[in-house]
């Protein structure tokens, strides 16, 4: 059934002249969205903001809940397939071996899913929290420290995480299992079954490749912000919208050819030199600044956040709901619809990298892996910010509500190497863009050539510099704002179909484990 399932997916790709297999529904439909959505926002930005932000709170509102519902969800079925014994499954064959050594996948999966969040959010957010912190404690107070980073840690920790690791495994097992082309389409398999090549599957792989497109040219926006601060700050050039879009040209054609060079070539290599630049950073942060204040915040932070873990999970603070209160709305549910519509492209490419993983290794090295780092570097980082603001060092809450951007660099004014730390991390940021853009325009081409997990350069070409040049376009208008509204208004139905990925993997499981016990 594999095989056939496998041809007839093949068979709707067809040979395009130098691009290769192509699904031309897909590539097509695409193209159209992603240019008549961009239209709107550079032509009627007010209305194409408005009715963005004006479906996202319509969402926040009426099904915050269900969002705060299904977050969890993932996290208990990701538990339960850890330890149960369908954990020592392998995500590819009988005694195949992984693909990448466990610090290259670990690299890739993080830089990846993660970007430049947490260059940029790693100082502001915990500032952010604690200037206006949830949970009824008072801003700017020594008790608002300790939730800042609680809040820090739910929005960057394990439920983020969880979203991933859904739409990895079910991608994973599928494709390297069963032997189908890797979509998000053949993940609902044991659900949809033949019907996944059908209108729904079609569907549901066009909408993963817009919010993909999307999301990424938001995320290099938002870090386009930070890189103009920081060559300002560190080379003491100002940019203006000319030397903005240069800049931009630049990273796409970085990222295109880290694309284009393939996983072990580009990606691979990339993401290991990101690892150790942040990891350079990290150690800097911790024994230049307030050691010991970051170690107690650290324990702390760390025994609150799981202490409230279960309270914060489901909190939907329903007073301030029937009054259409904005802080849930605008943070965890917020977030949980950012990483609901990231899914499918990063669990796509986490699928992809984790070929010969068993489904135990794939859920912790998914979830909680990145979970130590997270809980490691936003005490640090963020708490060294939190440290600056506190004391009177620095005025760093004033600093990024000037410029969020301005937040590390600010940060780093303190130390007498800071300049020097600078650069570090201004290279960090633009290898950590070019990283999570390369696998958003890998993750597409698989989709697009019909699942080929080695996607022809001229798809990767095409939609490397599709998404570059919707950033520059909409950063010239100002769009990009909305458009990142827009990527989150497709959580919604993303939720949905990450829950019949959860049953699907189950189906399919429940499946193997029968054929095995008659056999």
């Amino acid at each position: 059934m594999e095989n056939v399932i496998e041809n007839t997916m093949r068979s709707k790709t067809k040979p395009l002249g130098f691009i290769g297999k192509y699904d031309p529904q897909l590539f097509w439909s695409t193209l159209v969205l992603v240019a008549g959505i961009t239209l709107w926002g550079i032509y009627g930005e007010e209305s194409f903001s408005k009715a963005m932000s004006s479906a996202q709170s319509w969402i926040s509102v009426k099904f915050g809940w269900s969002f705060m519902l299904s977050v969890s969800l993932f996290i208990l079925f990701l538990g339960y397939m850890a330890f149960s014994k369908y954990g020592d499954i392998p995500l590819g064959q009988d005694g195949e071996l992984p693909e990448f050594s466990y610090s290259s996948w670990i690299a890739m999966l993080f830089s990846c899913g993660i970007g430049i969040g947490f260059i940029f959010w790693g100082v502001a957010e915990p500032l952010y929290h604690y200037m206006s912190p949830p949970y009824l404690a008072a801003k700017a107070t020594p008790g608002a420290a300790p939730v800042a980073l609680q809040v820090s840690l739910l929005h960057w920790g394990i439920h983020g995480w969880a979203c991933y690791a859904v739409a990895g495994l079910a991608i994973a097992y599928t494709t390297y299992r069963l032997k189908l082309p890797l979509s998000i389409a053949n993940s609902l398999y044991g659900v949809l079954g033949d019907k996944a090549q059908g209108f729904w599957g079609k569907l549901v792989d066009f909408l993963a490749a817009f919010a993909t497109i999307a999301g990424i040219a938001t995320s290099l926006g938002m870090g386009l912000m930070s890189i103009r601060f920081g060559i300002k700050h560190v080379f003491h050039v100002e940019l203006g919208t000319t030397g903005l879009v240069v800049v931009t040209l630049i990273l796409v054609c970085g990222y295109t050819i880290s694309a284009v060079s393939g996983l072990n070539r580009g990606i691979k290599i990339l993401s290991n030199i990101n690892m150790v630049l942040a990891f350079l950073v990290l150690m800097f942060f911790l024994l230049a600044g307030p050691t010991v204040f970051l170690l107690n915040l650290m324990v702390d932070s760390v025994g609150e956040y799981f202490q409230n873990f279960i309270f914060m999970s489901f909190w939907t603070d329903p007073m301030a709901q029937v009054s259409e209160g904005k802080w849930l709305g605008w943070w965890t549910v917020f977030y949980w619809c950012w990483w609901i519509a990231w899914g499918p492209f990063v669990g796509g490419f986490v699928a992809r990298i984790s070929r010969g993983r068993t489904i135990r290794e794939f859920i912790f090295g998914v979830v909680f892996v990145p979970l130590v780092i997270t809980i490691i570097w936003f005490n640090v980082v963020g708490g060294t910010a939190l440290n600056a603001e506190i004391t009177g060092t620095l005025e760093m809450y004033k600093a990024i509500s000037a410029d969020a951007g301005s937040g590390i660099f600010t940060l780093l004014t303190q130390y007498p190497l800071g300049s020097l730390v600078s650069v570090v991390v201004f290279f960090n940021l633009i290898i950590f863009l070019i990283t999570s853009a390369d696998s958003a325009a890998f993750f597409v081409g698989m989709i697009i050539s019909g699942g080929e997990l080695e996607p022809s350069t001229p798809i990767k070409l095409i939609f490397g510099g599709l998404i570059g040049s919707i950033t520059a376009v909409l950063l010239i208008t100002g769009g990009l704002k909305a458009l990142q509204t827009a990527s989150i208004v497709a959580a919604l139905p993303f939720m949905f179909v990450m829950i019949f990925m959860m049953i699907s993997v189950y189906v399919l499981l429940k499946k193997e484990n029968k054929k095995q016990t008659n056999q």
